[in-house]
């Protein structure tokens, strides 16, 4: 335990180590299977695209960035979301949480309209400021258009699922993501190739894949949040007249959110320009390298989401030194994490790049880079888990100014350096990374231990 916490909160008591661990796996592992889950599911897209070519992999690895940053506002709401709803947890105030997760839905449904309408209609030209040439302009505009047609739906389905998160319910969620993907890579294999006697659509086919997914998960949602008995149940009967004093508390723990995911998204935004501008070979390789590298991060994604929920609890209950030795206890595991998965990658790496590619020389590629690249595990693992910390105690005020210094200034510049004028080429990018992911967690950690965070009111 940290002296500093010892010495603030010396007269509160926590349970014993072993007790808190089995609490931390209890919500985390689910959550990190579900996580993963969804990686695989990212990964099946892509294989299964990259066996129509390298055009078609690289096509969707350039559509990826535009739709994420239209899913920057539903990741600042789900941050809000699980914030509060975990500190009325805490605080036993059921009325409160489901209220809570009442307007966030109307405000996740407005928000997700508006961006909908946006990224259609500016599709292309948006894919042509992130780099999309000849070859690839087309099929990223067609990616990009149809999964956009069910944002409404990711987004409703993103806070509704934050919110049972919040409360403990993890197997819930996993059960509705395990089911939406199974879903997903099954109308994968029936429509990117043609099977069972649907058309062969490649990429379109991919893309429509995702959109029934999503609709099949937000569908099971709905239902979930209306039936299972639950501490943040909702029914249709209930009061949805706009609550601007409980909005307003959820726009302002979820606008830090949305703006560390602006930052976020404009500096992956901008390393994506570096990026691309290194042709359609390098394009491919870096979707080949970050599929890989993703499956590790969602692991310890699912360990970010657990201790969020678990720091956002105890404060609500007005144990902070319990909501430190979930987030100590967190970080050591995503450590460990991150190391057995740097372990299975360099062993495996020749076999996991020939999953998404025939392509000798791309396969080669991969493998190569991926030799250094995949050391940015441990601190972007570290980093993860630090800010779900933060995030659960609703201090994300800060994760959004140090998202900002570091990955809207700190990478691009060190990637393009290394990128072009140094020389490194691709590699150049995955150092960049493996700099703003140290720096990140550095920042994060720094915070976590000046116990700042625990003063927060949300």
């Amino acid at each position: 335990m940290n002296r500093k916490v010892q010495k603030v909160y010396s007269e509160i008591n926590i349970p014993k180590k072993s007790k808190i661990l089995a609490n931390l796996l209890r919500i985390s592992v689910p959550a990190a299977l579900e996580t993963f889950l969804i990686s695989v599911v990212g990964l099946a897209d892509t294989v299964m695209v990259g066996g129509v070519g390298t055009n078609a992999l690289a096509a969707v690895s350039i559509a990826q960035q535009p739709v994420y940053i239209s899913l920057a506002a539903s990741v600042g709401f789900s941050a809000g979301v699980t914030a509060i709803v975990a500190r009325r947890r805490g605080e036993k105030n059921q009325p409160e949480a489901q209220k809570v997760l009442r307007q966030a839905i109307i405000l996740g449904l407005i928000t997700s309209l508006i961006f909908a309408v946006l990224t259609i209609s500016l599709a292309r030209p948006f894919l042509i400021l992130t780099g999309a040439n000849e070859d690839t302009l087309d099929l990223s505009a067609t990616y990009l258009q149809i999964v956009t047609t069910a944002l409404v739906f990711n987004y409703l389905r993103i806070i509704i699922c934050s919110a049972l998160r919040a409360v403990g319910d993890v197997g819930t969620t996993l059960l509705t993501n395990m089911i939406a993907n199974t879903v997903n890579i099954a109308f994968n294999y029936c429509l990117i190739n043609g099977h069972f006697g649907f058309p062969a659509l490649g990429v379109a086919g991919a893309a429509i894949a995702t959109v029934i997914g999503n609709t099949v998960a937000f569908l099971i949602s709905v239902f979930i949040i209306r039936y299972k008995k639950s501490f943040v149940r909702i029914k249709l009967r209930d009061d949805w007249r706009f609550d601007k004093e409980c909005a307003k508390g959820i726009v302002t723990v979820s606008s830090s959110a949305f703006i560390e995911q602006i930052f976020m998204r404009i500096g992956f935004f901008m390393i994506a320009m570096i990026v691309n501008r290194l042709g359609t070979h390098l394009v491919a390789v870096n979707a080949i390298i970050a599929g890989i590298v993703s499956l590790s991060f969602s692991i310890t994604d699912g360990f970010s989401i657990g201790v969020a929920s678990l720091v956002g609890r105890s404060l609500g209950e007005k144990n902070e030194p319990l909501a430190f030795a979930y987030g100590r206890l967190s970080q050591i595991l995503s450590f460990l994490i991150g190391l057995i998965m740097i372990s299975l990658i360099l062993t495996f790496r020749y076999q996991l790049s020939m999953l998404f590619s025939d392509d000798e020389t791309v396969i080669n590629d991969a493998a190569n880079i991926l030799r250094i690249a995949v050391f940015v595990v441990v601190p972007q693992s570290a980093q993860w888990v630090t800010t779900g910390i933060l995030r659960g105690a609703g201090d994300i005020h800060y994760t959004a100014r140090s998202a900002m210094l570091s990955i809207m200034i700190i990478r691009p510049v060190c990637s393009y350096l290394l990128c072009y004028p140094i020389g490194l080429g691709l590699l150049g990018s995955w150092i960049g990374m493996f700099i703003d992911q140290t720096t990140r967690f550095a920042l994060n950690d720094f915070r976590f231990e000046n116990l700042k965070w625990a003063e927060m009111k949300v």
